[in-house]
């Protein structure tokens, strides 16, 4: 996936075009998502929600408790990461091994400058309390894993997980915050993918929890 697609604020159409164009089963089988036969679209699980996946209107709708779609508009990131997600994924299954951006090929030439994963809103608002930290992961649907001072796996995707761990800053050092991705993440999406991914989470992170 070309790296100008995440300058955009319009999906590609030829990612709409690819996905209505493979079959459903093979689709789910990778992805985990759910077919709705009389919606003609998926219901894929990202963060703690669910979306419908509508590859003839070209649309993509957050589904309410309720079981009914809500028409409000899904942000461009979010809509590049599910797309991209649902062409790309393959039929790998977890290796529970984490490793860092700059361990995945090209990762230490891509994330960097422009492309760097920016930390520092959330070094600002939880350096001092990572029980805030923690909680803010949890109402994004994380669980605890135990790095650093305090730290939690988010399942993005069904099959993409991503870890924020927090060491708490005092008088001598700065807060610090790093972000830890499960290794197989490299077979499922695009480096310029898995920054568009990490920088929604942290902007919901750092809009979490007001204590």
């Amino acid at each position: 996936m070309p790296e100008e697609a995440v300058q955009q604020t319009i999906v590609n159409p030829l990612y709409w075009e690819r996905l209505a164009e493979l079959h459903p089963t093979s689709v789910c089988n990778r992805s985990e998502a759910i077919y709705h036969p009389s919606r003609e679209g998926f219901v894929l699980a990202v963060y703690n929600q669910r979306y419908l996946v509508l590859p003839r209107p070209r649309k993509i709708l957050r589904m309410e408790w309720h079981d009914q779609p809500s028409e409000e508009e899904v942000p461009f990131f979010v809509s590049l990461m599910i797309l991209a997600y649902l062409l790309e994924v393959k039929d790998v299954k977890l290796s529970h091994t984490w490793v860092s951006e700059k361990d995945l090929k090209g990762g230490a030439m891509f994330f960097r400058g422009p492309h760097s994963l920016d930390m520092r809103a959330l070094e600002e608002r939880y350096g001092k309390d990572p029980e805030a930290f923690l909680q803010a992961g949890r109402e994004l649907g994380g669980s605890e894993v135990l790095f650093g001072d305090k730290g939690f796996s988010i399942d993005v995707f069904p099959k993409v997980p991503v870890a924020y761990v927090l060491w708490k800053g005092d008088e001598e050092f700065h807060p610090r915050v790093n972000v830890l991705f499960d290794s197989t993440i490299e077979d499922h999406l695009p480096l310029d993918i898995i920054w568009c991914m990490v920088t929604e989470t942290t902007c919901r992170l750092a809009a979490g929890h007001q204590g």
